[in-house]
């Protein structure tokens, strides 16, 4: 587990749904992270392709880069933020008729130590919405 943040819910939309907002990181400003002001992904999610992300506030786009992909089920990418390094997994659990969600967070870096306590204030309930917001889209979508 992450050292920053971390966030599950349950839904009963299957795997497929979520999965399909999970990975059209273009959509995500609109389906499930209305904190980001724009998201790309050149190619497909697939471990080396490359994308970035623009937040609403003022600071520079940050780029990632897909580090592992388990099709359907979990995929994680690493990015900068600033000066630290954000790594960001998504996962999912097939539950019954349900499934669970998971995101993981890890922020390292020279000044992580310091920056993370004050930064999970902002980023945490950003993730808690993101998660009520995709629970929401995927429920809709099945």
């Amino acid at each position: 587990m992450g050292n920053f943040v971390e966030g599950a819910r349950v839904t009963t939309a299957d795997a497929a749904a979520v999965w399909a907002l999970l990975v059209d990181v273009d959509r995500w400003p609109e389906t499930f992270t209305p904190h980001l002001a724009a998201a790309q992904l050149d190619g497909g999610v697939e471990v080396g392709a490359r994308g970035w992300v623009k937040t609403k506030l003022p600071l520079p786009r940050s780029t990632f880069t897909v580090t592992t992909v388990e099709d359907g089920r979990s995929w994680a990418w690493r990015g900068k933020m600033l000066w630290m390094t954000m790594d960001f997994d998504h996962r999912l659990e097939t539950m019954d008729s349900r499934t669970r969600i998971e995101f993981d967070v890890d922020l390292s870096g020279p000044l992580a130590g310091i920056v993370r306590p004050l930064a999970r204030l902002t980023y945490g309930p950003q993730m808690e919405r993101a998660l009520d917001l995709l629970v929401q889209h995927a429920e809709r979508a099945t």
